[in-house]
């Protein structure tokens, strides 16, 4: 009997590992992802499968719809990135199984644009091996098949500590440049996930993400569009923002706006590594995962230039009455047209990705 058990336990760790490699996670390679993270695996001779993409497709289909626009600035800061369709092995109950993920993100740079390109150029990249090397973990921890009544409880946290993990590495690796570079710049990163009818939202800085959610009153056939957002902006004021600002040693000085030490309009942000001494974080805050019903028609992910000229409820309006914008329009142009034209002076950037 205990032959059998001894086979039986070589025979599954064999077959774990044999399923690792055919994902490029060898036990040395899983060993430098411990110790130094994705970067460390980029740049490891032990992990010689694991390279950068060269570029994620930004999808500009029906069911992904992205817009941006340099408006009255001198430069655009902005980035965008929308991939619906990624497909990312979990342990589920039979073992490593492909999922579809999909990822919208906006990066609104402030103080040049080196920030916001470097995030938008790692995102996926690290996101989908932080994925990868965490179910690689599971599936030694439960021997290759995850237990019947963990499996969505696993998967959807496997999915939120791999993008919590990506932003703080993709803000340290900037850091790391900038101190070297003496850049300045920062961003903003607003990110949403959806999975299986599932959505969650991680936020740091100003940018927005709302649902349209479509409303019937009572006794009238006519639906309109109202406005649900998913973030709150990270505001130097804010009172939790203040105290941590002025815990660290950094005040809050009103130039315009409330700026941090007289500088920085939101108190998080990837890079601006000269204020993190003063309390500025890149850590996000996290929505849990929330379902999607019917009535969420729409996802919309948006740099603050937007929202100077157009509130959340007008935004959704614009969207429920896009007859008025040009034949040739996406809605996420029409947004952006419409908020230059009604005054905004920043970078315009828009995701809109209908849901039902």
């Amino acid at each position: 009997m205990m032959e059998v058990l001894k086979i039986a336990v070589l025979f599954l760790g064999a077959f774990v590992v044999t399923i690792a490699l055919s994902y490029g996670v060898s036990v040395s390679c899983m060993m430098v992802y411990d110790e130094g993270g994705v970067s460390a695996v980029l740049q490891s001779p032990e992990c010689s499968r694991w390279i950068l993409s060269s570029g994620y497709p930004r999808n500009q289909t029906v069911n992904c719809q992205a817009a941006t626009f340099q408006g009255s600035r001198e430069y655009q800061e902005d980035r965008l990135l929308c991939d619906l369709h990624m497909k990312i092995p979990l342990l589920g109950k039979t073992g490593l199984e492909e999922f579809t993920i999909g990822l919208v993100a906006v990066f609104d740079g402030h103080g040049g644009n080196e920030a916001s390109e470097m995030a938008s150029k790692l995102l996926l990249d690290y996101f989908y091996m932080h994925a990868v090397f965490n179910s690689y973990k599971l599936m030694t921890q439960y021997r290759g098949v995850l237990p019947v009544t963990e499996d969505d409880i696993t998967q959807l946290e496997i999915l939120r500590e791999a993008l919590l993990n990506t932003i703080h590495e993709v803000d340290f690796k900037f850091s790391q440049d900038a101190f070297e570079k003496k850049l300045f710049s920062g961003s903003t990163a607003t990110i949403a996930l959806l999975v299986d009818g599932k959505i969650l939202i991680a936020n740091v800085g100003d940018s927005k993400a709302l649902l349209c959610t479509e409303n019937i009153q009572s006794g009238n056939l006519t639906a309109n569009l109202s406005a649900i957002e998913l973030t709150e902006d990270h505001h130097p004021d804010r009172d939790d923002e203040r105290a941590r600002i002025q815990a660290a040693g950094g005040s809050i000085i009103g130039l315009g706006v409330p700026r941090v030490n007289g500088i920085l309009a939101v108190s998080r942000s990837i890079g601006d590594v000269y204020l993190k001494r003063y309390g500025v974080t890149a850590v996000p805050e996290v929505t849990g995962w929330q379902p999607l019903n019917v009535n969420n028609r729409y996802l919309v992910v948006s740099s603050d230039g937007t929202f100077e000229s157009l509130t959340p409820e007008e935004l959704c309006a614009l969207i429920h009455d896009s007859g008025s914008c040009l034949a040739s329009s996406s809605l996420a142009e029409c947004i952006v047209e419409t908020a230059f034209e009604k005054g905004s002076m920043d970078n315009l950037s828009v995701i809109v990705v209908p849901l039902f």
